[in-house]
């Protein structure tokens, strides 16, 4: 047996050359301590996973890091009691008394490494690791002496910088547990399913030994070599008095998680907003890449719930988007921007729009902030009468979506039934400038073009915007006009905003769209008989989008339905389609809000039953009606007179033919006769085979009967209401209308059918 005097005389050379060698490596460091610095932001600010809480701080989002890596750093009190206790004993025993190398474990390995003449103990701390993981790693530096000497230059540095504690933390957050998983947090929630505030001592001791090799340790790959290594720690803990006997027992018997857990991947579309808002941070925040959100993830879960079963009404290529929005500060709490998107379904890729941040046409839904601009001017009241006729718009007329007319309305009946032609009666009134820069002022910033450009089809969907602006446009009305942008990050919301109207003109507003009778049944049923809500619809042209806005005073939401292609359905009609989603998710979320207080400044006001202006004595009937006091327009009804003892109702040709009591007559004010189909300069394209060429007419404001003239030469008659059709041969003509009042319009139009050689002059006025 070779004596041990033996050993020490074989290695006596390779101890002397060893000796020499370490010392000159030290030598080195100590005139390298003035030349090398640590640079403390690069290793306290971790870029790691996107991590995204909810306002009651669950976890319910993370994606990998930029390395792409598993990694969400953590405060050192959000690690629990176990992790970093165990962690100082297993890796540092001397850690909160060194200076950030530990010059007894230096000693140590130096006499080791010279006795057996190759490295077998490095003396790392805590501290050296951090610059090891933080520095030394992101700069591919080759493990050398000479990087040694300057990990150890650089912890002592650290140390004098910032605190033990803090250089603990960065560790935790800093150390590798196998393949892409780093830091504490994301390895207990992949290996065990739960924040690293919650694990036990043997799970902490199990995170702990891994450290020493995190592949070789791994439970899930290596369960034998795992257990081992935990146990190895665990009878450490012991030891150092970490652990009583009975819970080292109990730690012994811990079963070692065979798997893997997911990380939380909910509300993707959401997480999106939020990763692409760029929200600025501290520079100096530990928490670069962790969001606290508004999102609650109970309401997400309820709204994910009812869209996903109210997607078996639609066909496949139908989707659903919607939004909540919490009226006191604005903040979104609830967000599903596709409700058939599918992480895991690759090949549809129109499940992973994000429906609701497209821009759409909105049908509609933006009838409710015409009405509130002529509310706000006092120029008119909920009953306001309004004519629901035929009336001349960019050259056609708007029709309802029942096709019908009907005749004289209030405004409450007009904007409840969601009538076209007092909307646009209404817009004009207000002003096309005013409305345009009112909706931009609440959040719809799609709408870039001129009042000019949308004419009077800004307020029936000529345009487009998203459904995130039409919840922040609708949260101010719900919020009695204060407008307030969309908050996305807890906290960041806002309860003072900017005003844009009154109280008491939302006040009517809400309270006009506080009815349900344009509601399917079912909708009507899903409310109650005591629970209030308002809600406006809306139906695109060509029904490729149904909306619905649905509000109490707590919360907003809005409901999409459609197809992210823009096809075409029948089904897509915002009463039927979004009405009953929208209701559906109020119910669930605000099932006990009350409904507003009437605001300082509304007056109840005597009116004339037709007109709703103050009445005077001819008028046959008075009702009351709310006024905002000091705003709206006193002047006294002008639609009734006396005449030979007689009350007379004096109507604009507008209002149609609508007649007023029995003991009344009518007469027509002074008006304008207009042709508004055929459109004026307008070519028609007859079908090369309709033998009939018929081209339909249709005149604004006559009275009692229409007569039609063809290039001077009469064609017929019609009834004002009704549409008069002439057969027409190519050519340019001018079609011409009198009335019974002697009124005249006329205007251009040519015919021409496709395929038929025309000759030189008719080509020339075609062309």
């Amino acid at each position: 047996m070779t004596k041990y005097s033996d050993k020490v005389r074989n290695n006596a050379p390779w101890k002397f050359l060893g000796a020499i060698f370490f010392a000159a490596i030290f030598a080195s460091g100590i005139f390298a301590w003035c030349s090398i610095d640590v640079n403390v932001n690069q290793i306290v600010n971790i870029n790691g996973s996107a991590a995204l809480y909810d306002r009651e701080g669950r976890l319910f989002h993370v994606r990998l890091s930029p390395d792409s890596e598993w990694q969400i750093p953590i405060r050192l009190d959000e690690m629990g009691k176990w992790l970093p206790l165990v962690a100082v004993n297993a890796e540092d025993g001397r850690f909160f008394r060194h200076v950030g190398i530990d010059m007894l474990s230096l000693s140590r390995a130096i006499f080791q490494d010279a006795i057996s003449g190759q490295v077998i103990s490095g003396a790392s701390t805590i501290t050296s690791q951090v610059i090891r993981l933080a520095v030394s790693e992101r700069e591919n530096r080759k493990r050398t002496p000479a990087t040694k000497v300057r990990e150890f230059i650089m912890a002592m540095k650290l140390e004098r910088k910032i605190s033990k504690e803090k250089i603990l933390e960065c560790y935790l957050n800093l150390a590798p547990f196998g393949g892409n998983i780093r830091g504490v947090q994301a390895a207990s929630l992949i290996y065990f399913g739960k924040p690293a505030s919650k694990i036990s001592r043997g799970e902490a001791c199990l995170l702990i030994g891994m450290l020493k090799g995190p592949t070789l340790y791994r439970p899930d790959t290596k369960p034998i070599s795992a257990k081992k290594r935990r146990d190895e720690i665990i009878n450490l803990m012991r030891k150092k008095r970490v652990f009583t006997p009975e819970e080292t027992r109990l730690a012994l018997l811990e079963e070692l998680p065979l798997r893997k857990n997911e990380l939380p991947s909910r509300a993707w579309h959401f997480s999106d907003m939020v990763l692409n808002s760029n929200p600025d941070f501290d520079e100096n925040d530990f928490h670069q890449r962790i969001f606290h959100t508004s999102l609650n993830l109970e309401t997400q879960t309820k709204l994910e719930g009812i869209l996903r079963q109210s997607l078996s009404d639609f066909p496949n290529e139908i989707t659903i988007a919607a939004g909540i929005v919490d009226n006191r500060d604005a903040s979104l709490v609830a967000w599903v921007g596709n409700a058939r998107f599918d992480l895991n379904n690759t090949q549809n890729s129109s499940s992973w729009v994000d429906c609701g941040r497209a821009p759409r046409s909105p049908g509609s839904t933006l009838k409710p902030f015409a009405y509130l601009l002529a509310i706000e001017q006092g120029l008119l009241t909920p009953s306001s009468l309004l004519a629901d006729t035929s009336m001349a718009f960019s050259g056609r007329a708007p029709r309802n979506f029942d096709l019908k007319y009907h005749g004289a309305v209030t405004a409450r009946v007009a904007l409840a039934e969601s009538l076209n032609a007092p909307a646009v009666r209404v817009l004009r009134m207000s002003g096309n400038d005013r409305v345009l820069s009112l909706l931009r002022s609440i959040g719809l910033h799609h709408l870039t073009q001129s009042s000019e450009y949308y004419g009077d089809s800004l307020i029936l969907g000529g345009c487009e915007i998203t459904l995130l602006e039409e919840l922040e446009a609708f949260c101010g009305l719900a919020s009695l006009g204060i407008y307030r942008q969309i908050s996305l990050l807890k906290n960041s919301g806002s309860d003072s905003g900017s005003r844009f109207a009154s109280e008491a003109s939302c006040w009517l507003i809400n309270d006009i769209l506080n009815h349900r009778g344009n509601l399917t049944l079912f909708a009507r049923g899903t409310l109650g008989t005591k629970w209030q809500v308002a809600l406006k619809t809306g139906t695109s042209y060509g029904l490729r989008d149904a909306w619905t806005a649905a509000w109490t005073p707590d919360y907003t939401t809005v409901v999409w339905v459609g197809s992210p292609e823009g096809i075409s359905w029948r089904g897509l009609v915002g009463a039927r389609a979004a009405a009953p989603v929208a209701m559906k998710i109020l119910r669930v979320i605000s099932p006990k809000s009350t409904w507003y207080e009437r605001p300082e400044g509304l007056e109840l006001r005597r009116v004339c039953s037709v007109s709703g202006l103050p009445p005077i004595a001819a008028c046959p009937s008075v009702k009351y009606e709310w006024a905002i006091a000091g705003v709206t327009r006193t002047v006294p009804c002008d639609m009734h007179k006396i005449r030979a003892g007689k009350s007379i109702l004096s109507l604009s040709p507008e209002f149609g033919s609508v007649t007023g009591n029995n003991n009344a007559r009518v007469e027509r004010r002074n008006y304008e006769l207009k042709i508004i189909s055929p459109i004026p300069g307008a070519s028609y394209y007859i079908a090369p085979f309709d033998l009939e060429r018929k081209i339909p007419m249709k005149s604004e404001g006559g009275v009692k009967r229409i007569w039609w003239y063809i290039d001077g030469e009469f064609a017929g008659s019609s009834l004002p209401e009704n549409t008069f059709f002439c057969s027409l041969q190519d050519g340019e003509h001018l079609v011409g209308a009198v009335d019974s009042a002697g009124k005249t319009a006329s205007v251009n139009v040519k015919v021409f059918t496709p395929g038929r050689r025309m000759n030189e002059s008719e080509n020339n006025l075609l062309f």
